[in-house]
């Protein structure tokens, strides 16, 4: 029972009317109408587990990947854990990674699957900041060159505290409570505001919620880190989730305007936790949904809840992989019925994808895919007639 408990801990228009991408400027109404070009595809990169990289307009954003692993045997006996940076830069490098253009490094909560591996690859892209909790703060001001009260030698690497940002920090205000406020923290206003990462890269999170793992009784990893940490967590234990969150990343044309909006989350939740309020999918459309498959039998109604708030056009579904097995490994989470899922989502989601909706190169079947470890993604721009 234990070790199935750690198997499934985190889960995880003039004349003809033109076309037009949403987000994007309309042409000139002197313009013809094939004058327009329409936006580049989004380009996602499926890395494993909940690892993600969304490229468009020369900037990324990651989900943290995992590449670090660890028997299921040595996790239940909390035997000591570092992170595998020989093995993360060898998946990176294999995967072409453009480390250069990342921006952000995204997490919605602090399990070891889901921020073990930030530390290192922060080093490797110089220009990202890690996206986390305030539990994730607190762990990686142990890396600090800043630490007054610390007395211990300082860990490696060293990461700037200006580079790790906490979406649920209070006085940050870039957190939604508009579907769980009693998650709300005393002087945080209800309503979140976007943080921009890159020029062509906002994001927002919204409270969201990890379900206990086996059972809806057994928790691996719960409760929060609530002061800044002199050491890294020796244990995969030790890193506790915090506050969970859901992300809207929205990739923005030159005025600011949303071309792509992409949705995250790294565990399943019960409606209405962890969804997006109807006044900011008012604004603009989910194109991709990134979804949790592990633990999604522990809460009720997913991915059909979650699918129904989004009405996504494409859902890419990850997180389901036996991760105490080596990177790359299909094998699945032992009792998990990834099929079932498979047909629900599917259910959820009729009809032909979009023309240009790519998967590894090839035209999709459906709109919803199970995301391969190494698989790659091509999103077109969402087309509308210009009345």
């Amino acid at each position: 029972m234990y070790r199935l408990a750690l198997l499934v801990l985190v889960a995880c228009g003039r004349g003809s009317p033109a076309i037009v991408a949403d987000g994007a400027p309309p042409p000139s109404p002197d313009a013809a109408p094939d004058a327009y070009v329409a936006p580049a595809p989004l380009e996602i990169h499926g890395l494993g587990v909940m690892g993600f990289v969304l490229s468009w307009h020369g900037e990324a954003v990651m989900t943290a990947p995992l590449y670090t692993r660890q028997s299921a045997f040595d996790v239940s006996l909390n035997l000591p854990l570092a992170s595998d940076t020989a093995a993360i830069d060898q998946y990176l490098a294999q995967g072409g990674v453009p480390l250069d253009e990342v921006r952000a490094i995204v997490s919605g909560h602090a399990h070891y699957d889901h921020f073990i591996d930030v530390p290192h690859i922060l080093t490797l892209a110089p220009d990202a900041k890690a996206v986390t909790n305030l539990t994730g703060r607190h762990v990686l001001a142990a890396l600090a060159p800043d630490r007054p009260a610390c007395t211990n030698e300082q860990p490696t690497p060293v990461i700037e505290r200006s580079r790790v940002i906490a979406m649920d920090d209070p006085f940050a205000n870039y957190t939604d409570y508009t579907n769980c406020p009693d998650q709300r923290p005393d002087g945080a206003p209800l309503h979140g505001q976007w943080l921009q990462v890159g020029a062509h890269i906002r994001l927002q999170a919204f409270c969201s919620m990890h379900p206990a793992q086996v059972g809806g009784v057994y928790h691996f990893g719960a409760g929060s880190i609530d002061t800044d940490q002199c050491a890294l967590p020796d244990a995969a234990s030790g890193w506790l989730e915090g506050q969970t969150l859901a992300y809207v990343i929205d990739f923005v044309d030159d005025a600011g305007r949303p071309v792509y909006r992409v949705f995250y989350q790294d565990a399943p939740t019960n409606a209405p936790i962890g969804q997006v309020p109807d006044e900011i999918l008012a604004e603009k459309p989910v194109d991709v949904a990134l979804l949790c498959v592990g633990s999604y039998d522990a809460v009720t109604d997913q991915p059909e809840d979650i699918l129904a708030n989004l009405q996504p056009r494409f859902a890419l579904s990850g997180h389901w992989e036996d991760f105490f097995q080596g990177v790359g490994s299909t094998a699945t989470i032992p009792l998990l019925d990834i099929g079932t899922y498979v047909q629900r989502a599917e259910a959820a989601m009729p009809g032909p994808p979009d023309p240009g909706f790519l998967v590894d190169g090839v035209p999709a079947a459906k709109r919803h895919v199970l995301v391969q470890p190494d698989s790659r993604y091509a999103v077109p721009p969402r087309a509308m007639l210009d009345q």
